[in-house]
């Protein structure tokens, strides 16, 4: 069975298979997108989409069940010693998780993406008829029948709340509200999970991360608190702070490490944007309150020594790059938001005052993991720009040197476990 989606959609697909008890895989293909449902029986067991093993893990975390550190863990034992065994089967035997937990989720998520399907308008489908014994595992077992009616009830809702919030790349802000609609504001306990979310600054993908909450059930409660002039909805906007163009005199990892400064005339000075450790002039040391401030430095005397070399031709959109690779990570590494990016460079006064005033305790963690990780995304990314317009080699040299500069003298008040250099080097591959 076989045919175009712009003629037979996908709630009547489903239906035709839940009353025949059908068996098989129905593969969906819209542009360059495809996913494959596996059905049994007449009822929805799995999904191509949901087999990929990090998924299981950014799910599980999204949802508040598993640490992020707890993760990585598990990925890396899964590399090394347990490389026969799933993700999910290592969570569940070392106890992090529960099968049951982890049912619950895959469940949730694999609804979610079922019912995004339901607004395929356009697309090819097809239906092979598998043995029901050949489908593979059932990660979960859906009925089809709820979930048409549910999903054919958020499909006409979804049309009036993206005429509001077009996309997860929507950005709101609470606006500011008076005493009296104050006092007469009554919120559900999940309606005060999404505004507790909102920093003004999330997009909205963020915010269900944020929130640990559905797509469509964050979307309609953001929907319904615009309507009620609870909330505003803005685009984002790009940070735009000038870059020393090729070949400028720029400061040398003292100076990106000092802190900020005074500058006599011409505006902000670079280094009030840069976050960092203090320079211990009789000790010739960079320090730093924890891992987050030293690699945030690290990364921003990279990029600099990048920036001003002479085989760097910068274009007016890079000069803005890490800022914008950084509102995409924070989309899904949500405890990141205290680290701030403007333009290439970071600054991270912020979450190192919130680490010291905590004294990186349980309390913190989170966000440290959620930080280190995006921090180390961004410095991937931003290695890989600079390697396409100048050369692997060039762009490893100039890192290496900086490394070999800096790593040395960073000293921390927490985080002594943490190696800059090696962790910096294995991140990047940059090892001799």
């Amino acid at each position: 069975m076989q045919g175009s989606l712009a003629q037979i959609q996908l709630p009547e697909i489903l239906q035709f298979l839940s009353m025949g008890k059908g068996s098989g895989l129905l593969t969906l293909s819209r542009g360059g997108q495809e996913i494959v449902l596996h059905v049994r029986h007449g009822r929805i067991i799995n999904s191509s989409s949901i087999e990929r093993q990090r998924r299981l893990g950014e799910l599980l975390i999204q949802r508040g069940i598993l640490r992020r550190s707890t993760l990585s863990e598990v990925l890396r034992l899964q590399r090394t010693v347990e490389t026969d065994k799933r993700v999910g089967q290592i969570l569940v035997e070392r106890d992090y998780v529960t099968e049951q937990q982890i049912r619950e989720v895959l469940r949730l998520q694999l609804e979610e993406e079922i019912w995004n399907l339901f607004a395929w308008e356009e697309g090819e489908f097809r239906f092979e008829a598998v043995e029901a014994d050949k489908l593979g595992d059932a990660i979960v077992g859906i009925d089809i029948e709820p979930l048409i009616l549910e999903g054919t009830r958020r499909h006409d809702e979804w049309k009036k709340i993206q005429k509001t919030l077009p996309d997860d790349h929507t950005i709101v802000s609470v606006k500011k509200l008076g005493d009296e609609f104050k006092r007469e504001l009554k919120l559900s306990p999940t309606e005060w999970r999404v505004l507790a979310a909102l920093n003004g600054k999330c997009s909205v993908r963020a915010v269900i991360n944020r929130s640990a909450m559905g797509r469509f059930e964050v979307f309609n409660i953001l929907y319904q608190f615009v309507r009620k002039g609870i909330l505003e909805v803005r685009a984002p906007q790009a940070a735009m702070i000038p870059v020393p163009g090729p070949g400028a005199a720029g400061p040398g990892v003292d100076e990106l490490a000092r802190g900020p400064q005074k500058k006599a005339s011409g505006g902000p000075s670079l280094l009030s944007l840069l976050g960092g450790g203090k320079k211990d002039k009789a000790a010739d040391h960079l320090d730093f309150i924890s891992p987050v401030g030293a690699l945030s430095a690290f990364i921003n005397a990279a990029v600099e020594a990048l920036s001003n070399t002479k085989d760097y031709r910068t274009a007016t959109a890079e000069r803005n790059a890490l800022d914008r690779m950084w509102r995409d990570l924070t989309m899904t590494f949500t405890r990141a938001d205290l680290v701030v990016v403007r333009g290439n460079h970071i600054d991270a006064s912020r979450v190192e005052a919130y680490f010291a005033a905590f004294e990186f305790s349980a309390a913190i963690q989170d966000t440290y993991e959620d930080s280190m990780e995006a921090l180390f995304n961004l410095l991937d990314l931003a290695y890989r720009m600079f390697a396409s317009r100048m050369g692997e080699r060039q762009t490893m040299k100039i890192v290496r040197e900086t490394l070999n500069t800096f790593s040395p003298r960073v000293r921390m008040r927490h985080g002594g476990q943490f190696n800059l250099e090696d962790r910096v080097q294995a991140a990047l591959k940059l090892a001799a």
